[in-house]
Protein backbone atom coordinates (compact mmCIF):
# COMPACT_ATOMS: atom_id res chain seq x y z
CA UNK A 1 0.00 0.00 0.00
CA UNK A 2 3.15 2.51 0.85
CA UNK A 3 4.73 1.76 -2.94
CA UNK A 4 1.08 2.62 -4.22
CA UNK A 5 1.05 5.66 -2.33
CA UNK A 6 4.39 6.66 -3.01
CA UNK A 7 3.84 5.76 -7.11
CA UNK A 8 0.39 8.12 -7.36
CA UNK A 9 0.29 11.48 -6.53
CA UNK A 10 -0.47 13.18 -3.37
CA UNK A 11 -4.08 13.81 -3.74
CA UNK A 12 -4.77 10.13 -5.22
CA UNK A 13 -2.33 8.89 -2.62
CA UNK A 14 -4.21 10.39 0.09
CA UNK A 15 -7.64 9.65 -1.08
CA UNK A 16 -6.50 5.75 -0.91
CA UNK A 17 -5.13 5.75 2.17
CA UNK A 18 -8.13 6.39 4.11
CA UNK A 19 -10.56 4.18 1.89
CA UNK A 20 -11.17 2.09 5.07
CA UNK A 21 -11.70 4.69 6.65
CA UNK A 22 -14.73 6.12 3.92
CA UNK A 23 -15.65 2.46 3.56
CA UNK A 24 -16.33 2.90 7.70
CA UNK A 25 -17.93 6.03 7.27
CA UNK A 26 -19.73 5.31 4.53
CA UNK A 27 -21.31 1.85 5.79
CA UNK A 28 -22.88 4.05 8.80
CA UNK A 29 -24.54 6.66 7.30
CA UNK A 30 -26.35 4.11 4.63
CA UNK A 31 -27.75 2.87 8.24
CA UNK A 32 -28.47 5.95 9.65
CA UNK A 33 -30.29 6.76 6.19
CA UNK A 34 -32.04 3.93 6.33
CA UNK A 35 -32.95 4.86 9.83
CA UNK A 36 -34.22 8.13 9.20
CA UNK A 37 -36.12 7.19 5.70
CA UNK A 38 -37.93 4.41 8.02
CA UNK A 39 -38.97 6.95 10.53
CA UNK A 40 -39.84 9.82 7.84
CA UNK A 41 -42.14 6.77 6.46
CA UNK A 42 -43.91 5.69 9.77
CA UNK A 43 -44.25 9.92 10.28
CA UNK A 44 -46.02 10.26 7.25
CA UNK A 45 -48.76 7.81 8.02
CA UNK A 46 -49.63 8.89 11.29
CA UNK A 47 -52.75 10.84 10.94
CA UNK A 48 -53.04 14.27 12.81
CA UNK A 49 -56.39 14.52 14.78
CA UNK A 50 -57.61 17.98 16.16
CA UNK A 51 -61.60 16.52 17.41
CA UNK A 52 -62.35 14.08 19.79
CA UNK A 53 -64.80 12.95 17.06
CA UNK A 54 -62.18 12.47 14.70
CA UNK A 55 -60.52 10.37 17.57
CA UNK A 56 -63.32 8.48 18.27
CA UNK A 57 -63.68 6.88 14.31
CA UNK A 58 -59.79 5.88 15.31
CA UNK A 59 -58.97 1.78 16.04
CA UNK A 60 -58.32 1.40 19.94
CA UNK A 61 -54.10 1.36 20.21
CA UNK A 62 -53.32 3.43 16.95
CA UNK A 63 -50.79 5.77 16.96
CA UNK A 64 -52.33 8.99 16.37
CA UNK A 65 -50.84 12.54 16.54
CA UNK A 66 -53.71 15.21 18.36
CA UNK A 67 -53.25 18.68 18.56
CA UNK A 68 -55.20 20.99 20.79
CA UNK A 69 -55.17 23.20 23.93
CA UNK A 70 -53.10 22.57 27.39
CA UNK A 71 -56.22 22.90 29.24
CA UNK A 72 -55.97 24.88 32.47
CA UNK A 73 -57.39 22.52 34.62
CA UNK A 74 -54.34 20.66 34.04
CA UNK A 75 -52.90 19.93 37.88
CA UNK A 76 -49.39 21.43 39.11
CA UNK A 77 -47.73 18.19 39.98
CA UNK A 78 -45.71 20.32 42.84
CA UNK A 79 -48.78 21.75 44.31
CA UNK A 80 -51.72 19.70 43.24
CA UNK A 81 -53.64 23.26 42.46
CA UNK A 82 -54.36 24.75 39.01
CA UNK A 83 -51.23 25.34 37.32
CA UNK A 84 -49.95 28.93 36.43
CA UNK A 85 -46.43 28.48 35.36
CA UNK A 86 -44.85 25.84 33.28
CA UNK A 87 -46.28 22.40 33.87
CA UNK A 88 -44.39 20.32 30.90
CA UNK A 89 -40.39 21.59 30.53
CA UNK A 90 -37.00 20.34 30.33
CA UNK A 91 -34.54 21.53 32.75
CA UNK A 92 -30.77 22.96 31.42
CA UNK A 93 -27.80 25.20 33.14
CA UNK A 94 -28.39 28.71 32.31
CA UNK A 95 -26.51 30.14 28.92
CA UNK A 96 -23.01 30.51 29.83
CA UNK A 97 -23.24 28.26 32.68
CA UNK A 98 -20.92 24.68 32.33
CA UNK A 99 -22.31 21.93 33.64
CA UNK A 100 -21.29 20.52 37.23
CA UNK A 101 -19.88 16.91 37.61
CA UNK A 102 -23.22 14.83 38.50
CA UNK A 103 -25.42 17.63 37.71
CA UNK A 104 -28.78 16.31 36.79
CA UNK A 105 -31.43 18.46 35.05
CA UNK A 106 -35.01 16.61 34.98
CA UNK A 107 -37.05 16.10 32.23
CA UNK A 108 -40.71 17.15 34.06
CA UNK A 109 -43.65 15.52 31.57
CA UNK A 110 -46.39 14.74 33.91
CA UNK A 111 -50.43 13.61 33.12
CA UNK A 112 -52.27 16.15 31.61
CA UNK A 113 -55.69 17.09 29.94
CA UNK A 114 -56.06 18.42 26.54
CA UNK A 115 -58.75 20.64 25.52
CA UNK A 116 -60.10 20.26 22.23
CA UNK A 117 -63.24 21.61 20.50
CA UNK A 118 -65.49 19.39 21.23
CA UNK A 119 -64.39 17.80 24.42
CA UNK A 120 -61.40 16.76 26.60
CA UNK A 121 -58.84 14.10 26.29
CA UNK A 122 -56.43 12.83 29.33
CA UNK A 123 -53.07 12.56 28.11
CA UNK A 124 -51.05 9.83 30.06
CA UNK A 125 -47.38 10.12 29.38
CA UNK A 126 -44.97 7.03 28.56
CA UNK A 127 -43.75 5.42 32.02
CA UNK A 128 -40.87 3.11 29.68
CA UNK A 129 -39.96 4.83 26.49
CA UNK A 130 -37.86 7.99 26.57
CA UNK A 131 -40.22 11.13 26.59
CA UNK A 132 -38.79 13.85 23.77
CA UNK A 133 -40.03 17.80 24.17
CA UNK A 134 -39.04 20.26 21.58
CA UNK A 135 -40.30 23.52 20.00
CA UNK A 136 -40.98 25.15 24.08
CA UNK A 137 -42.66 27.72 23.54
CA UNK A 138 -41.63 29.09 27.09
CA UNK A 139 -38.33 29.87 28.72
CA UNK A 140 -38.36 30.68 32.65
CA UNK A 141 -35.35 31.80 34.29
CA UNK A 142 -34.46 30.34 37.76
CA UNK A 143 -31.14 31.23 39.15
CA UNK A 144 -28.33 29.11 37.21
CA UNK A 145 -30.94 26.97 35.51
CA UNK A 146 -33.65 27.52 32.94
CA UNK A 147 -36.70 25.26 32.08
CA UNK A 148 -38.26 25.26 28.46
CA UNK A 149 -41.30 23.75 27.98
CA UNK A 150 -45.30 24.59 28.06
CA UNK A 151 -47.81 25.92 30.52
CA UNK A 152 -51.84 25.80 30.52
CA UNK A 153 -53.43 27.57 27.79
CA UNK A 154 -50.49 26.14 24.97
CA UNK A 155 -51.54 24.88 21.60
CA UNK A 156 -49.58 21.70 21.63
CA UNK A 157 -48.94 18.54 19.58
CA UNK A 158 -48.66 15.33 21.16
CA UNK A 159 -48.13 11.71 20.12
CA UNK A 160 -49.56 8.67 21.88
CA UNK A 161 -51.85 5.67 21.09
CA UNK A 162 -55.40 5.94 21.62
CA UNK A 163 -57.37 4.78 24.15
CA UNK A 164 -61.75 5.22 24.01
CA UNK A 165 -63.30 4.50 26.85
CA UNK A 166 -65.96 6.41 29.50
CA UNK A 167 -62.86 8.81 29.51
CA UNK A 168 -60.81 9.27 26.64
CA UNK A 169 -57.57 8.69 27.21
CA UNK A 170 -54.25 9.35 24.86
CA UNK A 171 -52.17 6.53 26.29
CA UNK A 172 -48.20 6.15 26.04
CA UNK A 173 -47.56 9.40 24.74
CA UNK A 174 -43.79 9.87 23.80
CA UNK A 175 -43.47 13.30 22.63
CA UNK A 176 -45.21 16.74 22.67
CA UNK A 177 -43.83 19.82 20.51
CA UNK A 178 -45.13 23.60 20.08
CA UNK A 179 -45.28 23.05 16.11
CA UNK A 180 -48.19 20.72 14.04
CA UNK A 181 -47.32 18.14 11.78
CA UNK A 182 -46.20 20.17 8.79
CA UNK A 183 -43.88 21.81 10.82
CA UNK A 184 -42.38 18.74 12.21
CA UNK A 185 -42.13 16.71 8.56
CA UNK A 186 -40.24 19.68 7.24
CA UNK A 187 -37.99 19.25 9.48
CA UNK A 188 -37.35 15.17 9.34
CA UNK A 189 -37.24 15.98 5.40
CA UNK A 190 -34.25 18.31 6.33
CA UNK A 191 -32.54 15.98 8.23
CA UNK A 192 -33.30 13.07 5.92
CA UNK A 193 -31.58 15.49 3.17
CA UNK A 194 -28.76 16.02 4.71
CA UNK A 195 -27.97 12.30 5.70
CA UNK A 196 -28.97 11.47 2.26
CA UNK A 197 -26.03 13.93 0.92
CA UNK A 198 -23.80 13.32 3.35
CA UNK A 199 -24.27 9.38 2.29
CA UNK A 200 -23.89 10.08 -1.64
CA UNK A 201 -20.75 12.05 -0.97
CA UNK A 202 -18.91 9.37 1.16
CA UNK A 203 -20.07 6.44 -1.39
CA UNK A 204 -18.24 8.76 -4.14
CA UNK A 205 -15.29 8.93 -2.44
CA UNK A 206 -15.55 5.19 -1.84
CA UNK A 207 -15.93 4.27 -5.23
CA UNK A 208 -13.57 6.59 -6.03
CA UNK A 209 -10.86 5.39 -3.77
CA UNK A 210 -11.57 1.56 -4.80
CA UNK A 211 -11.29 2.88 -8.53
CA UNK A 212 -7.84 4.64 -7.92
CA UNK A 213 -6.59 1.83 -5.71
CA UNK A 214 -7.46 -0.93 -8.85
CA UNK A 215 -5.58 1.88 -11.26
CA UNK A 216 -2.35 2.09 -9.24
CA UNK A 217 -2.11 -1.91 -8.46
CA UNK A 218 -2.17 -2.30 -12.73
CA UNK A 219 0.03 0.66 -13.62
CA UNK A 220 2.32 -1.19 -10.59
CA UNK A 221 2.20 -4.18 -12.36
CA UNK A 222 2.70 -3.25 -15.90
CA UNK A 223 5.78 -0.57 -15.19
CA UNK A 224 8.99 -2.37 -14.11
CA UNK A 225 10.65 -1.40 -11.24
CA UNK A 226 13.39 0.96 -12.52
CA UNK A 227 12.51 3.96 -10.41
CA UNK A 228 14.95 6.08 -9.08
CA UNK A 229 17.09 3.14 -8.98
CA UNK A 230 20.29 0.93 -11.68
CA UNK A 231 18.54 -1.65 -13.71
CA UNK A 232 20.43 -4.71 -12.43
CA UNK A 233 22.58 -6.38 -15.58
CA UNK A 234 24.83 -10.01 -14.81
CA UNK A 235 28.51 -9.48 -15.11
CA UNK A 236 29.71 -11.32 -17.69
CA UNK A 237 33.17 -11.99 -18.33
CA UNK A 238 35.63 -12.89 -21.28
CA UNK A 239 38.30 -14.64 -21.57
CA UNK A 240 41.33 -13.65 -23.41
CA UNK A 241 43.17 -16.63 -25.72
CA UNK A 242 46.78 -16.47 -24.23
CA UNK A 243 49.63 -16.75 -26.87
CA UNK A 244 51.53 -20.18 -27.22
CA UNK A 245 54.91 -20.86 -26.15
CA UNK A 246 57.10 -20.60 -29.68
Amino acid sequence: MSKLIRNSNWGAGLIIFFMPVLLIFFLGSQMAYGQVKSRFEVYQTIPELTLLTELEKVPAGQVVMLRGRISPISPDPSTNTVASDLIIFQERPADGREVRFQEEFPLVFPEFIMGLPDGPVVVSPSQSRERVIQHELHTVTAGDRKRTGFRPGDVVTIQGQWQPGSQPVLVDVTGISGGDKASLMEEWQSAFKQVSWVRNGLGLLSLLSIILLVIQLRRTKTQPEVNGEQEWHPVTTETVPTASPQ
